[in-house]
């Protein structure tokens, strides 16, 4: 029986520790001393160098920057447990831990760069179902920061390096560098979560009186504001905590939580008041449109004639805004609209929208008050799970394209073909959710090649500014055919008729004339939106109170006369004394006179800081907890 001679090490054949690493050849595997242990140095310094290349590509984005403690710590504790763990392991189970989680780790950074790029946050596992707008973009839209690149890249090299390290010298396991990688273990897991008890403790306080001192703790716990929880706590114990909360929501609402959210409903009814408004439109019927991506400046009478002469008899609401709270964005404003509750940005399932209660959703409300409802659109019950989602708002049925027999689903002049269905068994509440101005846009799109005209009248020829123009061409076909068709139906006179945008046109992937065309200078103000109500009789007027999507239920829940006794309602009625401000994702406020940047160094109004940040809190956990469920014991 033969045996194969061992090749020679490379210390054995005289070359040096440098050039048997240059060429990735072993060098001994009998080195004493701590060289065959060094290889977790940079395995270490990898888990640091990420993180803070996060954190610090985005210091600005938050509350806090990169000099903060506790999230530094957090970030020392989990690469001291992935350290432990490598330098206790044998040598399989250690090269899946060096690898497979710091390989996961740096798409997840690199997945948070190009997030906060197209949507202006991080990102979070749970709002992966509802992520479904990013995919008009393109490759070339996505922009990476730079420094959140050279940070991945930089990270892989240590990997790298440390795989190296391990090949050229490979460390034997001893008692010893088991005992130390678990004391390493150990000590990460403690300051971990001596990290997460001391620095953000349970707040018991009202949150109305909350300080500033004490909104680093809400926020953490509150775990919803993606942007300002990386910060706060590091890309490692932000993505296992999101991660966790994911499958494990903790779905209860505290006592003290339960109680502050009754505070709230009952302050809030005693402020508001009725008003000449009040049951104004009451017995009416009601269609309410959601406008695709239907933007300011293609609501034009060149574009637009139908829809145009609609609004110059409405009421509108000039100083409309539609803050974007998850990726979204469809979906995330028709939840406003039909709930006056926030979504959530992360740190609660998505499910909460199929199976919460949410006894006074509009369906629910006009439901109660006698009207049939039902909802259509171009698109599937599947997409954004709306063949679940509205059932459960209470919508009796949900209508789709293929239902309605539309020739063309991306073409909205189709959806007139679901008229009798949206006006039967008065009284009706019907809600036609828009589609052509949606993207990809392009020159073979059916809606573009509809519209060759688009090109000739478009004002502006840049870029993909004559799709828009096609999109919203195509849907003012349908609002054109929509309104005659209540007119020959004698529909017309006892129908109100609601407009609204869900986001602003972001497909166009030119936000920097976007701002221009809006005289804006900033993402949030950008979100400057359509909101008026069409109703035969009913004199035009302009209301210049700042209203933002959450507005909408409680203006119509007053008109029609519907009962929200008991309903946590975060917007006001805008025809009404209260509310008359818009807060965005990031905590920036607007009044109509003020924009307040979350992220500026000015204090801005410390009431009105508060006041978001007990609305935002007490609204997740009416979320995460179902609250109206656990009030009635359902």
């Amino acid at each position: 029986m033969s045996h194969k001679t061992p090749k020679p090490e490379g210390k054995e054949q005289g070359l040096s520790f440098g050039r048997c690493f240059a060429k990735a050849k072993l060098y001994s595997r009998s080195v004493p001393g701590p060289l065959p242990y060094l290889y977790i140095i940079p395995f270490f310094l990898a888990y640091l160098v990420l993180d803070f290349a996060v954190r610090g590509a985005y210091r600005d984005a938050g509350m806090v920057g990169l000099g903060y403690l506790p999230a530094s710590l957090f970030t020392l504790g989990w690469a001291l447990i992935f350290s432990g763990l490598v330098f206790a392991l044998p040598t399989v189970p250690k090269w899946f831990v060096r690898c497979v989680p710091l390989v996961t780790f740096v798409s997840i950074c690199v997945t948070h760069s190009g997030f906060m790029n197209m949507f202006g946050r991080f990102f979070s596992f749970s709002v992966l179902k509802y992520a479904g707008t990013a995919e008009f973009f393109d490759a070339s839209y996505i922009h990476l920061d730079w420094r959140v690149v050279l940070g991945a890249t930089v990270t892989v090299l240590l990997m790298m390096t440390s795989g190296r390290l391990l090949q050229v010298v490979p460390p034997k396991l001893r008692r010893e560098t088991v005992l130390g990688g678990v004391a390493a273990f150990l000590l990460g897991v403690g300051l971990v979560g001596y990290t997460s008890h001391h620095y953000y403790p349970t707040v018991d306080e009202v949150i109305w009186r909350t300080e500033e001192e004490t909104l680093p703790a809400l926020t953490y716990q509150n775990f919803t504001d993606t942007t300002n929880c990386v910060l706060l706590s590091g890309v490692y114990q932000y993505s296992v905590r999101d991660f966790w909360l994911l499958f494990f929501p903790g779905g209860r609402v505290s006592p003290a939580e339960r109680q502050q959210i009754d505070q709230y409903i009952s302050a809030y009814e005693k402020t508001e008041q009725d008003n000449d408004f009040t049951g104004r439109f009451a017995g009416k019927n009601l269609i309410l449109v959601q406008l695709e991506a239907l933007d300011t400046w293609m609501l034009d009478p060149d574009y637009m004639p139908n829809l145009s002469r609609v609004k110059e008899q409405s009421i509108r609401f000039n100083k409309h805004y539609t803050p974007s709270y998850i990726a979204a964005g469809t979906f995330n404003t028709e939840f406003q609209v039909h709930t006056s509750l926030l979504p959530a940005t992360g740190g609660i399932p998505t499910y909460v929208y199929e199976r919460n209660s949410f006894p006074y959703a509009l369906p629910k409300l006009f439901g109660g008050a006698g009207y049939t409802a039902r909802s259509f659109h171009n698109s599937g019950g599947d997409i954004y799970s709306r063949g679940a989602i509205h059932p459960n708002l209470g919508y009796e049925s949900y209508t789709s394209g293929a239902d309605m027999g539309m020739e063309e689903t991306s073409m909205d002049r189709y959806l007139i073909n679901g008229f009798e269905e949206m006006v039967k068994e008065e009284p009706f509440f019907s809600t036609v959710i828009t589609f052509s101005p949606h993207g990809n846009y392009g020159p073979d799109t059916p809606v573009y090649l509809a519209h060759p005209e688009a090109q000739r009248i478009a004002k502006n020829q840049e870029g993909f500014f004559p799709n828009a123009v096609a999109g919203a061409m195509e849907t003012d076909l349908f609002v054109g055919e929509l309104m005659e068709k209540l007119e020959e139906s004698g529909h017309l006179e006892d129908t109100v008729v609601v407009f609204y945008t869900d986001h602003y046109n972001y497909y166009l992937q030119n936000d920097a004339l976007i701002m221009e065309m809006k005289g804006v200078d900033n993402m949030n103000l950008i979100r400057h939106t359509e909101f008026f109500i069409y109703a035969q009789g009913q004199e035009p007027m302009d209301v210049e109170k700042v209203t933002g999507s959450v507005d909408v239920l409680p203006t119509l829940a007053n008109l029609f006369g519907l009962d929200t006794q008991g309903a946590f309602l975060v917007g006001h009625d805008a025809l009404g004394d209260q509310g008359g401000y818009v807060f965005f994702e990031d905590g920036s406020w607007y009044d109509g006179e003020t924009y307040w940047d979350s992220s500026s160094d000015d204090d801005g109004n410390a009431h009105r800081r508060a006041e978001i940040a007990w609305l935002i809190n007490l609204n997740n956990a009416l979320l995460r907890g179902d609250y109206y469920a656990a009030r009635t014991g359902g």
